[in-house]
């Protein structure tokens, strides 16, 4: 027999609100698909026609038709991230469709895949716009901080992000060069970090490079998992972090600079971080 989804996935599971909105999308993302074609669904339910039914969505689901028939009609209920990524994949769902079904139903984004995954690239308006920041750097990470891109000024006031695999938080956190050129590092670096850290790793407690890192940052700096241990604060982004820098591309001078998050329209996954001088 088909269960509810009472899975512990649910767990982080978001209380539906104003469900109504999607419910005749969903009721037209349903009928717009040809259950002759979907492998499963031959010879059950001994259906004639082309149009899949509620039914046949609850059984690809893995739900009872109740279950799934509250997702369509808008009743109140608690449907898990995982639920809901069954049924995007049961309706064929493109991105923006399977964003707008979690935006609708749980008001978040659907969850960070945690399959390992390649190199994330950006897309060549990005890019431009990235250069286009001169004399500012500025630069591109994925949601595991690593270095995606980086413009002329980037690299050449923090030569480590040309460098294969390199990754914004592993050099601030474990790195000597990181200490020497990060002016008060403990409060100004480690205590800003390590709590945008911990909320990554609660947020996509499934992504392997994420739990890695955190993993890599404490094992190799015992300042950090001092600070880990005795402060439990939370961080998304810093807005406006300030920095008091002494690099060599600026002969060992002392300035001070303000890195902005921000989040390519295009391309949510990634950060596009642009670093300015405050003097």
């Amino acid at each position: 027999m088909v269960k509810q989804d009472q899975s512990p996935e649910s767990v982080r599971a978001v209380p539906c609100e104003g469900t109504g909105s999607v419910s005749p999308l969903l009721r037209a993302w349903r009928e717009r698909v040809d259950r002759r074609r979907i492998p499963e669904l031959r010879g059950w339910g001994h259906r004639s026609g082309s149009r899949m039914s509620q039914a046949d969505v609850a059984r690809l689901t893995g739900v009872s038709e109740g279950w799934y028939r509250a997702l369509e009609t808008g009743a109140p209920r608690e449907f898990s991230d995982a639920f809901l990524l069954r049924v995007a994949r049961a309706l064929r769902l493109s991105e923006t469709e399977t964003l707008t079904l979690f935006l609708g139903v749980s008001g978040r984004r659907p969850p960070v895949s945690g399959a390992p995954c390649g190199q994330a690239t950006a897309d060549p308006a990005t890019l431009a716009l990235l250069e286009h920041q001169a004399p500012h750097p500025a630069y591109l990470s994925d949601a595991a901080w690593n270095i995606v891109a980086v413009n002329t000024a980037m690299a050449e006031w923090f030569p480590f992000t040309r460098e294969p695999g390199a990754n914004l938080m592993r050099w601030a956190l474990t790195s000597d060069e990181a200490r020497e050129q990060v002016l008060d590092w403990e409060e100004t670096c480690a205590r800003t970090y390590l709590p945008m850290l911990r909320l990554a790793g609660h947020r996509a407690p499934r992504d392997a490079r994420i739990q890695a890192l955190v993993q890599d940052v404490l094992a190799a700096n015992g300042t950090c998992r001092r600070i880990w241990a005795e402060q439990h604060a939370v961080v998304e982004h810093p807005g406006g972090h300030g920095l008091r820098l002494r690099l060599p591309c600026h002969g060992g001078a002392e300035i001070r600079v303000t890195s902005h998050v921000l989040m390519p329209a295009e391309q949510p996954d990634l950060r596009f971080v642009v670093v300015t001088a405050v003097d």
